[in-house]
């Protein structure tokens, strides 16, 4: 606000308190004159009243725009009728008292609180009108805006085994940078880059997230949500702290509209959270969804059936791509195509059951061979380069995406790598629910997925440079052993909502992920550290100690399906708070 702005703004409080103190001492005088004018003898009518003092404030007032001059005539006309006078027209002229006379006046109080009441009922009305006398009020935007937010902090202990592989690469950090040289010639060349799999690791890690929803009006509402983490990684807001002292980024992880047209229906479109029932066995708990969203759901009925569907934007083609050549290459852009049916049923006062089928069908997730290419350094582009993922966590199988031209057999080759299975997901998944006394729930799920667009021998042909087997002939190649099925099966005992004093609750599970079932990218990133290719158990438990805050537990303990020998265990402990 400008300097003027806010001294205008002062100025014009500082006038309403003015006339607020000087209706205050009408009110005042008003009950005093009324006093003097019921007790006294009346005056002959021979001369003119002169005006009292509280009409003068009464008119002091309308100049003020304190009160309209409409009001303020009547007023004063009701004052001098209560005065056992007449109108302004007929008035006559008071007779001088005679000296020395003192006068008493007398006003019942039921006459004096009446008076005041009306002057207040005047004032307030005013007040209200101009909405300058209301202070603990805010503007009528301001009661449809909701926040909310939370703050997690973590001690993460991952525990490394003994027997783990040393050379597991970190294709993420190859295919984010200049391309790797694959060319075996080439042997004084540092390691490509390798994930830690034989030192422990202890993290100290935070999630704060902060949202905001707008309701526009009743079918409509603008949803906003920032939090930690970064523009890399999909699937976490934590943030590993122990960096100098220095500060978090923020960035903004939702921002979606949601329209309500009819009972039952919701439309989204924007950056959302998942619109899909599913365990975390398909989808991390963080991941969002770019693109448009709906849902529609029976609201009444023992069994109420309901749909999703969806058409999200995975990756677009680099607008200039490639940048180092003057012809460009066509889109490959990647969508997601999900729908999902199911029903909610109750099968007793207790119980009830939520099933639900869905398929997940993306496009051109898999990486394209490229044309035969010339790249005698890592500045070249190849035509397909883009076709790798721009996010991976660990299992997918992968391949070399550069066919290269060689002019000499020792020449360094250049490569990043791409998915070599497509995925047309479908996936199936119930939760039995029996509640049981004390708000306590006794919880069983499952869920299993098949990817339809897996084709080994088609993954074969393409030479997969991962999730290969070991064989105990020197003289044969080791086989490849990737798969496309997943399943999940877990537990829960206690409260659903552990936020209060003394809710808890208990989980146990056990999941496995063969190496192509799913999109490593976007699966949960705390079982095996994230992505396919594991299996094995979690455990979980909550415990509230005061509202809207509480401890957890989870332990994880993993081990690869195919390929490299890997198996971690990861313990977390939370302190979580909401508002």
């Amino acid at each position: 606000m400008m300097a003027s702005e806010r001294s205008g703004a002062g100025r014009m409080r500082a006038h309403k308190m003015f006339s607020l103190t000087l209706l205050a001492s009408a009110a005042s005088l008003f009950g005093v004159q009324a006093q003097a004018q019921d007790a006294a003898p009346q005056p002959p009518a021979e001369a003119a009243a002169a005006p009292s003092v509280t009409e003068e404030l009464i008119r002091m007032l309308a100049e003020h725009n304190a009160i309209k001059k409409e009001d303020a005539e009547k007023l004063i006309e009701r004052l001098r009728v209560e005065q056992g006078g007449a109108p302004a027209a007929a008035a006559t002229a008071a007779t001088p008292e005679p000296k020395g006379r003192v006068r008493v006046y007398y006003l019942p109080e039921s006459q004096k609180q009446k008076m005041r009441e009306e002057l207040k009922q005047e004032v307030m009305e005013t007040a209200k009108a101009e909405n300058w006398a209301a202070p603990n009020r805010f503007p009528e935007w301001v009661d449809r805006i909701k926040f909310e937010g939370d703050v997690r902090v973590r001690e993460e202990f991952d525990l490394m085994d003994s027997s783990n592989d040393p050379f597991v690469i970190n294709y993420q950090d190859l295919n984010s940078g200049a391309p790797y040289n694959v060319g075996l010639a080439d042997t004084n060349q540092p390691l490509p880059p390798l994930m830690n799999t034989t030192e422990d690791r202890n993290l100290m890690r935070l999630r704060a997230r902060l949202g905001l929803a707008a309701q526009i009006n009743d079918d409509m509402t603008v949803n906003l949500r920032l939090a930690t983490g970064n523009t890399v990684n999909p699937v976490s807001t934590n943030q590993t702290l122990g960096n100098n002292f220095n500060r978090l980024t923020f960035q903004l992880e939702r921002a979606y509209i949601a329209y309500k047209p009819i009972d039952g229906l919701s439309l989204y479109a924007g950056r959302m959270p998942s619109i899909f029932r599913t365990s975390e066995l398909v989808w991390d708990e963080d991941l969002n969804f770019d693109g448009f969203g709906a849902t529609y759901q029976e609201k009444s009925g023992v069994v109420r059936p309901f749909v999703s569907v969806g058409a999200y934007s995975v990756q677009n083609t680099a607008f200039d791509f490639p940048s180092t050549r003057s012809v460009k290459s066509s889109s490959r852009d990647r969508w997601l195509l999900a729908l999902q049916v199911g029903e909610d049923a109750k099968i007793t006062d207790d119980v009830s059951l939520s099933a639900a089928a869905a398929y997940y069908h993306f496009t051109n997730m898999r990486g394209e061979p490229s044309a035969p290419c010339f790249a005698p350094t890592a500045d070249f582009a190849c035509d397909t380069d883009d076709s790798r993922p721009a996010f991976m966590q660990y299992g997918n199988t992968l391949f070399g995406l550069r066919n290269l031209e060689l002019e000499n057999a020792d020449d360094p080759q250049f490569q990043y790598f791409g998915l070599a299975s497509r995925f047309r997901i479908a996936s199936v998944n119930s939760r039995l629910d029996w509640a049981m006394p004390n708000a306590m729930h006794l919880l069983w799920d499952f869920e299993y997925a098949y990817n339809f667009g897996f084709d080994k021998n088609d993954v074969r042909r393409l030479g997969p440079v991962n999730n290969y087997g070991y064989t105990s002939d020197p003289g044969a190649a080791s086989p490849y052993q990737g798969g496309n099925k997943a399943w999940l099966t877990q537990l829960q005992v206690g409260h659903l909502d552990v936020a209060e004093y003394g809710k808890w609750h208990l989980r146990g599970g056990y999941r496995r992920l063969e190496s192509d079932a799913l999109v490593d990218a976007y699966t949960d990133s705390d079982f095996h550290l994230g992505g396919t290719n594991a299996k094995g158990f979690f455990l979980a438990g909550a415990l509230g100690f005061t509202h809207n805050a509480w401890l957890s537990a989870q332990y994880f303990g993993a081990t690869e399906v195919s390929g490299q020998s890997f198996a971690v265990d990861v313990l977390q402990f939370d302190l979580h708070a909401r508002f």
